[in-house]
């Protein structure tokens, strides 16, 4: 009986979403019998172990940056280019350390740039494989998408969560550039299927799906609660802190959950009325394999969650309003969503794609 392979799954340490997105791929990789050996921390590392709780698990500490309060970041995260250097090192020399005492036959990692190795087929999961730098430095975008494709190029492989053009969920951003690696897309990723929504009474009138980093996540969480003080509606606010185990509190009414089980996710979307949460991509795949509009509320200075709010409003997939200018009616606003031109989610190709990729990179 053939040994069986190891992959080690890497997400970056930056939210729940580069870990959450990851969760149908590594699945379908257990299922085509390879084992997952997770190498995260604190938020991610809490999620996938309630996810995998069989696999094997590694804390791998990560670059956390440091945002401000207000709507500008880029100068904030710009001084912390050196740690983030730093960190890109420790994780490769973390990396190399692990393929010398276990037998890795593939390291995947979802944007952790420095987890890759020369002597292991390496890939790398992304959709940003061209950045949008906030406006008053969009000339700087050149040298920006310089280095992102240097720091790309050491992988074997660059997956991408997405459709191919012109469907696609990411606009420019996953554009594939000239004189590239080997790039593919591997259409919505999700956890959650359609089919799994169950028909239930709306009893909720605003379900609130925060998520980000912090400051930003309290400061939207508070906002957020003090509009709805004084409002007499159904009110449920998911804090998007599963390493936390207080699981839920009461705050002006409003039931407060730290994090909910798969099942119960669900549940709460099937009987809600109006959804609002980030403009993280995860959570934007999520709500579209379900076929679910919202009111995304783009993190402050984040260029990327800006692009992608504006692109998909465009659409009309969604609606936008920016942090600083919420309002109690926008937080109850009738949405309507054009669903006639949403990529459908088929979960099913899914597991054509990674054998094909795995063949390619001759760990099959």
């Amino acid at each position: 009986m053939p040994e069986q392979k190891t992959i080690l799954f890497c997400p970056l340490n930056w939210g729940l979403g580069h870990a959450s997105r990851s969760v149908p791929l590594l699945r379908v990789l257990q299922q085509l019998g390879y084992k997952i050996l997770i190498a995260a921390d604190q938020a991610p590392l809490a999620f996938l172990k309630n996810q995998f709780p069989a696999s094997e698990w590694i804390r791998f500490k990560g670059f956390e940056p440091g945002y401000t309060k207000g709507k500008k970041q880029f100068f904030k995260l710009l001084l912390q280019i050196p740690i983030a250097f730093w960190y890109y090192y420790c994780d490769k020399i973390f990396i190399a350390k692990l393929v010398k005492s276990r037998k890795i036959d593939l390291i995947l990692s979802d944007n952790r740039f420095g987890a890759w190795h020369k002597k292991v087929p390496s890939v790398i999961i992304t959709h940003q494989l061209n950045l949008k730098l906030p406006p008053g430095i969009r000339l700087l975008n050149s040298i920006a998408n310089m280095l992102n494709h240097k720091l790309i190029k050491n992988f074997d492989q660059c997956w991408i969560p997405d459709h191919p053009p012109v469907k696609n969920l990411s606009g420019e951003l996953s554009l594939i550039p000239v004189n590239f690696i080997p790039a593919c897309h591997l259409g919505i990723l999700s956890r959650f299927n359609l089919s799994e929504t169950n028909k239930v009474t709306k009893d909720i009138d605003l379900l609130v799906i925060l998520s980000g980093p912090e400051p930003q996540r309290s400061l939207l969480e508070h906002k957020l609660v003090k509009l709805l003080a004084d409002t007499d509606r159904s009110c449920v606010i998911l804090r998007g802190l599963p390493q936390n185990h207080n699981k839920e509190q009461v705050i002006n009414k409003i039931r407060m959950l730290n994090h909910a089980p798969d099942e119960e996710f669900l549940q709460l979307i099937s009987r809600s009325k109006k959804l609002v949460c980030r403009g993280g991509y995860s959570t934007i795949m999520d709500l579209l394999s379900l076929k679910v509009n919202a009111l995304l509320i783009p993190t402050p200075g984040q260029s990327e969650q800006e692009y992608l709010a504006e692109y998909l409003a465009k659409k009309n997939w969604f609606q936008v309003v920016s942090q600083d200018q919420i309002s109690l009616s926008d937080l109850f606003a009738a949405t309507s969503q054009s669903q006639s031109e949403i990529p459908d989610y088929n979960p099913e190709k899914l597991e054509s794609i990674l054998r094909n990729q795995l063949k390619l990179l001759g760990i099959s």
